[in-house]
């Protein structure tokens, strides 16, 4: 199974739109399950109901849905001040707590990164990868940065042919 994690909380983000059209194409291109997770839907208080503790029934299902049962990870990375989103290094801290091994270790992490700047959120791609590598995920080689997002982005959330191709390219490195 691949899971695409939209990694903001901020609700009907273009790095959902992102994320959505990532899971149609993959959709397109194999035959594995996809799954999306959406952080925006989170609900962190839940999540975290004993701080640092993410043992509860509501975890443990996030866990057990998205994260143990996937073999590989697309992060699709708004950038927020240069790097990446903190509420993504809040969710990937809390739900490490319990069944780290199972939840993330041996396996791999495809980086797309989102902004409105012309980098492509390329340095909290970096910043990312060196947590996931530490983690024990491997991260796949090339991360796609894609810039000026507003630009590559119609109002229904469909991607321009330039920046489809380049996701479509950049998902073809996953073992489909």
């Amino acid at each position: 199974m691949i899971t695409i994690i939209s990694s903001t909380d901020r609700p009907k983000s273009k790095t959902l739109q992102v994320a959505q059209q990532t899971l149609s194409y993959l959709q397109e291109m194999t035959n594995q399950k996809i799954s999306l997770l959406d952080l925006s839907l989170i609900d962190f208080n839940e999540l975290n109901s004993h701080p640092y503790q993410s043992d509860n029934t509501y975890a443990n299902s996030i866990r057990q849905e998205y994260l143990i049962s996937s073999k590989q990870f697309v992060f699709i990375i708004p950038e927020y001040n240069g790097s990446f989103s903190g509420i993504l290094k809040y969710f990937i801290d809390i739900v490490s707590t319990v069944d780290f091994k199972p939840t993330f270790h041996n396996k791999s992490a495809l980086l797309i990164g989102v902004s409105e700047g012309r980098a492509g959120n390329l340095r909290g791609l970096t910043h990312f990868a060196s947590i996931l590598i530490h983690m024990g995920i491997m991260v796949i080689p090339n991360s796609l940065p894609i810039s000026s997002i507003s630009n590559n982005i119609n109002n229904e959330g469909k991607l321009s042919i330039q920046t489809e191709k380049s996701i479509r390219k950049c998902l073809s490195k996953l073992n489909l």
